[in-house]
């Protein structure tokens, strides 16, 4: 009996020591699976659940103050570039442009009549001048009659009645000519004072001009055009708002703008490097996987471009992990609609591309 009690002991010792063999060699094989795992995978990749999806927001304000008379979008519609959103009230805006054209219609019509003046004086500078020309032939043609004259007397053969006569045509052609001299100078003043006035006019039409373009440009932007073509976000106003220049109207997010920002833990990134690949896992689809590849790294800490940064040089310093962002391109993909701005995201980083 004692015989069976010691063979069926030495069993179940036997059987114990098998049992702690197998769970003694499985560990061991799992604890060198890990070494293995973590010497040719795991070692090679930097992962980090502190990253969002973020997106170039264009925001859409207005250039000029109005009422909104017709909202064209609704919100979370796709628009393209140059598409209208909005409209505006211009009738104050189209009262100031038709008022600054008629400005400038009479500004020059004004210089039509200022070059007409030009004209003209020019003709009389012309007229003058024939008159300086007939009058200058006609002096010295009493001249050399004076002259005449004055030898004729001298040798008695003419009258001293006949001498006077000829001297007193011979100073009125002198006051003639001297007369002709004067109307060709006034008539050149005045041709030079309408030169000046068209040069003041000149300069009033590019003034006015300026206004009408001014006008013009005020006028164009009672409606409000999507400056890029993407998806509309933050719709803040309706039909009947009241806005101005300062007022944000909504938001569009580009196409093709959208980007991971990843914080990864300083410790993580000393074998990164622009254009690695990255394993992209947005937590509200965890059945779906991204890729992507680092853009560029942020030139400080996220704690340094915080409103209030920290004051390492205190008394009761207390060592922090630092978080670098990292910008990550994301790669096309079927599914890339589905992403939105302010996701949480799970980054993997492959050090081995």
């Amino acid at each position: 009996m004692d015989n069976v009690a010691q063979l069926e002991t030495d069993t179940d010792f036997q059987g114990r020591k098998k049992i702690t063999w197998a769970v003694f060699a499985a560990l061991l094989l799992f604890l060198l699976i890990g070494i293995l795992y973590y010497f040719f995978v795991y070692r090679f990749y930097q992962s980090t659940d502190n990253a969002y999806v973020q997106a170039d927001v264009t925001w859409v304000m207005p250039k000029i103050s109005g009422e909104v008379v017709d909202l064209i979008i609704q919100d979370n519609q796709v628009v393209k570039k140059g598409e209208a959103l909005a409209i505006l009230d211009h009738r104050d805006y189209q009262a100031r442009y038709d008022q600054a054209q008629s400005v400038v219609t009479l500004k020059k019509a004004a210089l039509d009549v200022q070059q007409q003046n030009e004209r003209s004086a020019k003709s009389t500078i012309s007229e003058a001048n024939s008159g300086v020309i007939a009058a200058q032939a006609d002096l010295s043609r009493l001249k050399k009659d004076y002259a005449r004259y004055q030898d004729l007397l001298k040798d008695g053969v003419i009258t001293r009645q006949n001498f006077d006569n000829i001297q007193s045509q011979y100073l009125s052609a002198q006051a003639q000519l001297t007369k002709a001299q004067a109307t060709v100078n006034s008539a050149e003043a005045q041709l030079g004072s309408l030169q000046a006035g068209r040069a003041q006019l000149l300069a009033d039409i590019q003034s006015a001009n300026a206004t009408l373009d001014l006008y013009r440009i005020d006028l164009d932007s009672s409606k409000v055009i999507s400056p890029v073509s993407g998806k509309v976000g933050s719709l803040a106003i309706q039909k009947g708002s009241r806005v101005s220049p300062q007022t944000r109207l909504m938001a569009i997010i580009p196409e093709g703008s959208l980007y991971v920002e990843a914080n990864f833990k300083e410790t993580q990134i000393e074998k990164m490097h622009i254009g690695q690949k990255v394993k992209l896992k947005i937590d509200a689809y965890p059945s779906l996987t991204y890729t992507g590849k680092i853009e560029s790294f942020s030139p400080a800490s996220g704690a340094t471009f915080s409103m209030m940064p920290p004051d390492n040089a205190t008394g009761n310093f207390n060592k922090v992990v630092q978080r670098i962002p990292v910008r990550i391109a994301i790669d096309s993909s079927p599914h890339i609609d589905l992403i939105k701005p302010g996701m949480s995201v799970n980054a993997t980083v492959d050090l081995k591309t």
